[in-house]
């Protein structure tokens, strides 16, 4: 009888150590649910996970499940152990953490993931990238809600607000991200932004609590995101690098407001000579949001060329992702 219950166990053993070297495929994990408090502290259950008794393990990793985002780094070293049971047994409870409701429960565990993918011994690394590959759209989604809650601002093409959660949006590319002086995250909530596979281009306004080291981390791990930088007052317009010729104006804002049509070709900014778009760029970010100048264009009119000075009064980004919101 002592025999066959030592069998059991030894093949118990055999099994989870195979799931973490990806020999066999874990069970798929619970529909997304809210973690109740558990009965027991979450470092008297880690030490359960190596106990002699099959049930007390088991007990313990069910328990641990319920022991929330206080949980996670606990786990993450003990799937850093030598005992593969137990290592198989904390990526399994990371998983179903991953996909709970609690975003503080998710946030917890699948920064623990990623570390054990990044560092973690071969076979729990491999396990654990895994385990993160097989919840891509779930990563996504989670980490549009972590950037949204943090002040993060989601746009289209036509600088519209956007939700990419949305259902219609689902499958396609997040446009652009923009983070202005609303920015809660700081740096460490870039994190989540590296997460936006779908992520076209990031918008860093002056003001952002975002360190140019962290950004060039950033860029670093996603070479395809395309990173610009504005101050934070605002025309309005698109335009051609060279002439500096105005492709599009936003409806409501400064430049709508003053005047400035498409097609026009901007000569000076204050009176200082413009060449090209980027220095019209430049020269705006010298400037505050309310801030008045000059714009001088020329325009093609009943087929001839007029000077035009037009008073603006300069916008911030904020004011223009409230506007198109409202639009939404």
């Amino acid at each position: 009888m002592r025999r066959r219950s030592l069998g059991v166990v030894l093949l118990t053993v055999v099994l989870l150590a195979g799931a973490v070297e990806g020999v066999a495929a874990p069970p798929p994990p619970p529909l997304p649910r809210t973690i109740l408090p558990p009965a027991r502290p979450a470092s008297e259950l880690i030490v359960e996970l190596e106990s002699r008794s099959f049930a007390k393990r088991q007990r313990a990793t069910r328990e641990l499940y319920r022991s929330g985002a206080d949980a996670a780094v606990l786990l993450g070293r003990a799937a850093r152990g030598e005992k593969l049971e137990v290592a198989a047994r904390a990526i399994g409870v990371l998983e179903r953490m991953y996909t709970a409701q609690d975003l503080d429960v998710v946030a917890a565990s699948e920064s623990v993931l990623e570390s054990l993918a990044e560092t973690g011994p071969r076979g729990v690394a491999r396990r654990a990238r895994k385990v993160l590959e097989s919840h891509t759209d779930l990563r996504q989604r989670r980490a549009v809600e972590q950037v949204r809650r943090l002040g993060g601002i989601f746009k289209d093409a036509q600088d519209n607000v956007v939700d990419p959660n949305n259902s219609r949006m689902v499958g396609h590319p997040i446009v652009t991200l923009q983070l202005g002086k609303g920015w809660k995250g700081g740096d460490k909530g870039l994190k989540y932004v590296r997460r936006l596979t779908r992520l076209r281009s990031l918008l860093i306004i002056d003001g952002a609590k975002a360190s140019d080291e962290q950004l060039a981390s950033l860029t670093a791990a996603v070479p395809m995101l395309l990173v610009v930088r504005r101050g934070r007052a605002l025309l309005g317009v698109k335009s051609f690098s060279m002439p500096c010729q105005i492709q599009e104006v936003r409806p409501g804002l400064a430049a709508h407001r003053a005047g400035v049509k498409v097609g026009d070709v901007v000569q000076k900014f204050n009176d200082k000579p413009i060449s090209d778009f980027q220095q019209l760029v430049d020269l705006i970010k010298g400037h505050r949001p309310g801030d008045k100048v000059i714009l001088t264009v020329s325009r093609t009119v009943d087929g001839q060329k007029k000077i035009v000075a037009l008073k603006v009064t300069l916008d911030s980004w904020e004011a223009a992702s409230r506007l198109t919101g409202k639009k939404k």
